[in-house]
């Protein structure tokens, strides 16, 4: 659950009192690792040669619990089922190769942390060949514990033109909005080392009021589409149900987005269909 920090000098008061009696995070700082992969796609046919769409779903399955009933929910959906890319958040590498494997899917996991007694990572999936990955690690750590987030980008050679995927998992409101904004920017700016199409997906955790708008100016604004802007909420915020989760797209064409009712997380899973531009 998102929890909104009202700016008081009583909340300040017991944050800072918070912060000082929490355990600081394990944190993975080192940029190249670790790193985990694993191919399950077979090889494309003559018809997926053919491909001018791109299905992509993003799906934060808490801290890598219930990793059957996720599986049971990408494979028994028709919408997430079609979805030839898969971004994970609240990962660890055992569960992120198994939904893998389940959906004979290339995979690349980074973990940033340890969280739970087990790794804390973004997984990025892929129908198609996984041509070259990275971790980028965002700016800010938590006030709490000093725990890092990341993103995990990968580089797809799709049929119709080379796709780069990132898969984010932003803070918690506990960060401040300011300082969890300079982490979308930091991933819009990584993004645009690439010339060839984007995808930018995951959990920004936008609960509190006017994060979701500040957060779409900073991708627009570089370009890329709301590509689940209308979509229903995907998770519980302080003051009920929020839109946490979002896609954004870069030099793809938005046709089609929607939310995936779950018992498998806290967050539901979502889904875009997108087609190339000419």
């Amino acid at each position: 659950m998102t929890v909104r920090l009202l700016h008081s000098r009583g909340v300040l008061l017991l944050l800072v009192g918070f912060a000082s009696s929490c355990t600081l995070a394990q944190n993975y700082d080192d940029p190249d690792g670790p790193r985990f992969s694993a191919n399950f796609a077979p090889p494309l046919d003559a018809a997926d040669e053919e491909l001018e769409e791109l299905s992509v779903c993003s799906f934060n399955i808490e801290f890598a619990e219930h990793i059957s009933e996720a599986i049971a929910d990408l494979e028994g959906d028709e919408n997430l089922h079609a979805c030839t890319v898969v971004l994970l958040q609240e990962m660890d590498w055992p569960g992120s190769r198994r939904i893998a494997q389940a959906l004979s899917l290339d995979v690349v996991y980074y973990p940033g942390s340890v969280h739970h007694g087990k790794d804390f990572g973004n997984a990025v999936l892929s129908r198609f060949t996984i041509s070259e990955d990275a971790k980028l690690i965002l700016p800010h750590r938590n006030p709490t514990n000093g725990r890092i987030r990341i993103a995990v980008s990968a580089t797809l050679e799709v049929p119709f033109e080379r796709v780069t995927a990132y898969s984010v998992h932003s803070d918690t409101p506990w960060l401040g909005p300011e300082a969890r904004l300079e982490q979308a920017e930091a991933i819009a700016r990584d993004a645009g080392r690439f010339d060839w199409p984007l995808i930018v997906g995951g959990d920004f955790n936008t609960s509190d009021p006017g994060s979701v708008e500040h957060t779409v100016d900073v991708f627009e604004s570089r370009a890329f589409t709301w590509a689940t802007a209308g979509i229903s909420a995907t998770g519980d915020g302080f003051f009920g149900p929020s839109t946490i989760d979002h896609v954004f797209v870069k030099r793809l064409a938005v046709e089609a987005a929607g939310t995936v009712p779950t018992d498998a997380s806290d967050h539901q899973p979502i889904w875009v269909e997108l087609h190339s531009v000419p």
